[in-house]
């Protein structure tokens, strides 16, 4: 779990903004599984609305172009951006991202993306809880414009809105690497290395870095 602050800035947080403000709505339970309809009380951009479309273009190409993303979630594949409302009363209780992705190709869901697009002072409740690998709850509530990565197999929830309006982007990507510790040691092994190259440009440290890391996305990373 991570979390990207301004992947979006406040001219783009404004222009998002302008854009919702006149996008279509629709009921959130259409692209919820069987069980998660149960447990879902909320508002979905509709796919069909230009203004969604221009959103979900924005957010997509801020988010697959960040460095900290690329070197955290290794993404192969990012899905189409979901912009989701929720209103007074709303929510989105327990639940589980799919496991597998439609569209084409195919892709497994490893990491979710929740991108904020309200101000925490804009809503009351409306905090997204993750169960983390450890089982412990973590409760977040993040500026507009920032951005939490977790893994996508994590029980989690939207609590009730009380006041106000929450929006919120979403998107699951497959990892190039599937297995959590692995992508863990190889983010960790990215930074190490950047820094190395930062600080000691062209000794026998950066060379070794650089063959570590390449030799470590030869044998874990999914072309």
């Amino acid at each position: 779990m991570f979390i990207i602050p301004d992947l979006l800035d406040a001219a783009q947080c404004q222009r998002i903004r302008q854009l919702l403000g006149q996008a279509r709505f629709i009921d959130g339970r259409q692209s919820a599984g069987p069980g998660s309809q149960k447990v879902k009380n909320n508002l979905q951009g509709d796919l069909a609305d230009p203004h969604i479309q221009e959103v979900q273009k924005l957010v997509h190409d801020r988010l697959t172009s960040n460095a900290q993303y690329r070197m955290m979630a290794v993404p192969r594949i990012v899905r189409p951006i979901t912009v989701n409302r929720y209103d007074e009363g709303m929510y989105y209780g327990d639940h589980l991202d799919h496991p597998l992705l439609a569209g084409e190709p195919p892709a497994r869901g490893d990491v979710s993306t929740t991108i904020f697009l309200s101000s925490p002072d804009e809503y009351d409740g409306g905090e997204l809880v993750i169960n983390s690998l450890a089982n412990e709850a973590v409760t977040i509530k993040l500026p507009a414009g920032h951005a939490v990565c977790y893994p996508a197999g994590t029980l989690h929830r939207v609590n009730t809105v009380t006041r106000g309006s929450r929006l919120a982007a979403v998107t699951v990507a497959e990892s190039r690497i599937q297995d959590i510790s692995k992508r863990e040691i190889f983010s960790d092994l990215s930074q190490l290395t950047r820094w190395v190259q930062d600080v000691a440009a062209g000794s026998p440290q950066e060379r070794l870095a650089n063959k570590v890391y390449n030799n470590l996305m030869r044998r874990w990373c999914k072309p």
